[in-house]
Parts: C-alpha cells; sequence; structure tokens
C-alpha cells in the first residue's frame, strides 16, 4: 500500500479490522460452522477410501482436525503480522546498545501506511543489497536532504544534528550525499563499457550479472568507478536499480541510464557505529521497502520496554 492512497488505506483497514470483529464476536458460531464443514469433507474423505470402523478412520480425523486447526491459526497469524503488529528477531549487534543480538521486537505495521517515516524512528525494512532480509535500523536522513559525517558525528543540511558517534566508513565516508526524492532524476554513469574489459580478461560475464543481482554491494567491486547522480550531483548508491537486468545490461555496456524517481528515498544507519552494515555501505532505502517502525522489546523478560 501507498500514503498516496490514504483513502483506499483507511477503508482496507476498516474492512480488515471489521473482519477481526466480527470474527471474535461471532467465534462460537463461525467454530460451529467449520467443525460442520470439515466433518462433511471427513466423512466423503472416510467413505472414498472405505475407512469406516477402521483405525485409520480415527486417524484421518484426528488429522484432518490438526491441520484445520493449525492452518487457521497460521493464516489469522501472518495476516495480523503483516498488517497489525510485526514480530521480529534481531539476530545482529547493528543496533547496540538499544537493541542487542536475540531481541524479539514488535513492530507497528500500520503507520507507515499514514504517514512518513520520520528521523530518529527505528525502521524495519527490506534490505536492497540481496533483496531478501529484513533489515533493523535507525532513520537518519530525510528525502532532500544533504548528509555527511563529520568529526564522527551526523551533518544534515550543514548543521549536527545528533551527539551519536557515526564513525565515516564505507561509500559515505567523508562525502556529501543528498537524499534522493521522489521526481529526482537519478544519473548512473558507468566508468567503462564492462563486458569488454571481462571479456578481456576471460571474465564470465553471467555469472557477474548473477552476483550483482544477488548482491548489490558487490557494485563496487565488480563494477569500480560507476557513479550516482541526483540532479547532477553525486550522491551514494541505489542498489534497486542493480536487481533491474535491464538497467543492469545498459550498465555492464557501458550505457549511462537516467530515470526520474517515483519513490523518496531515505539514510538508514546503525546505533553500533562500528559493527552496523548500513547505508554509509550500501547506499538508500526507498519508501516502499520500508515495512514498519520497531516499536517495544518483549523479549527478554528483563528487558521489555519501548524502543527509542
Amino acid at each position: 500500500m501507498s500514503r498516496e492512497h490514504i483513502v483506499f488505506n483507511t477503508i482496507f483497514y476498516v474492512i480488515l479490522t471489521a473482519f477481526f470483529i466480527y470474527i471474535f464476536v461471532r467465534e462460537k458460531k463461525i467454530v460451529a460452522k467449520i467443525d460442520e464443514k470439515r466433518t462433511i469433507f471427513e466423512n466423503y474423505l472416510v467413505n472414498k477410501f472405505n475407512l469406516n470402523g477402521k483405525t485409520s478412520e480415527k486417524i484421518l480425523r484426528k488429522i484432518i482436525k490438526l491441520v484445520e486447526s493449525l492452518g487457521s491459526a497460521l493464516i489469522l497469524v501472518l495476516i495480523i503480522q503483516k498488517f497489525y503488529i510485526g514480530n521480529f528477531l534481531v539476530p545482529t549487534g547493528s543496533m547496540i546498545p538499544t537493541i542487542i543480538p536475540k531481541d524479539r521486537l514488535f513492530g507497528n505495521m500500520v503507520i507507515y501506511n499514514f504517514k512518513a517515516p520520520e528521523r530518529e524512528d527505528i525502521i524495519v525494512f527490506k534490505e536492497p543489497i540481496e533483496d531478501k532480509v529484513l533489515y533493523t535500523k535507525r532513520l537518519m536522513g530525510l528525502p532532500g536532504e544533504k548528509v555527511q559525517i563529520k568529526y564522527d558525528r551526523l551533518f544534515v543540511n550543514g548543521k549536527k544534528i545528533s551527539d551519536r558517534e557515526y564513525t565515516p566508513l564505507g561509500e559515505l565516508s567523508y562525502n556529501e550525499w543528498t537524499v534522493p526524492k521522489k521526481g529526482d532524476v537519478i544519473t548512473i554513469v558507468p566508468g567503462q563499457n564492462y563486458n569488454e574489459a571481462f571479456q578481456r580478461d576471460n571474465i564470465d560475464i553471467e555469472k557477474v550479472q548473477s552476483l550483482l543481482k544477488e548482491n548489490g554491494a558487490y557494485v563496487s567491486q565488480l563494477l569500480p568507478d560507476v557513479k550516482f547522480l541526483v540532479n547532477g550531483i553525486p550522491t551514494g548508491m541505489i542498489l534497486d536499480f542493480i536487481h533491474d537486468q535491464d538497467i543492469l545490461n545498459k550498465l555492464l555496456k557501458g550505457e549511462t541510464v537516467t530515470k526520474t524517481l517515483d519513490e523518496d528515498y531515505y539514510l538508514a544507519l546503525g546505533d553500533n557505529t562500528n559493527g552496523s552494515y548500513d547505508s554509509r555501505m550500501w547506499g538508500f532505502v526507498k519508501d516502499s521497502r520500508i515495512k514498519g517502525k520497531a516499536l517495544v522489546r518483549f523479549w527478554p523478560l528483563n528487558r521489555i520496554g519501548l524502543l527509542n
């Protein structure tokens, strides 16, 4: 869902919430109806396979009941986690001391369907490197802002905005980046015709393409000197484009690619500055990748509390 369609989002959540209220209020009748349908299905299978009176009949009925119970519960849990309250396990120490490895969090999966993320929000998002895993980082740069790390602090539009330490690592280093916003023109300029270089060095081009699509962080290694420009000004990587096969093919041929952005982007950093693999290394996070806001730690029990 997109915030551009707030009316649609509102209608969707009203209907979904009404559905859950209906289930809660009519629970007994719904369960009875499900039991009735399940029994009809059980009887059909028992008769079809001639299991009447046999031990296998009892086993079959127990299996069907168990599958139905687990299936119904799983569907409801998945809907709740996707659209209401997400349940996340943090495996790394990138957000120490705010979040430590093995912490379990509840995330607000509703909020960003109605309002834009804000600075200092701890966001849960699908990373753009392999396009597979959910990351938890702190959102520190907003669309259109100029960001830079100086004196181990983050500066936005020339002003220090936080006393939290940020080491100038990765691609950001001491450079100044402009965080892309919707409507900006992004230009990706390759440093050479990489296909010719790969052929000359007997490197498998298809393998390079596969590596780049599976792990966009290889861009600076496999395609050296590729530059990303926002409105003509050098900025950080936008790895979403590397996962587009047509764009990747053009870059490998040494062709410049120009695109007008249809989404805002953000800078996401880990609180554990020396132990976080974040935007400093792999660039920006687009709006639609952000799934929710980390809200509260519920495990371990001795560290339950709101996250900020």
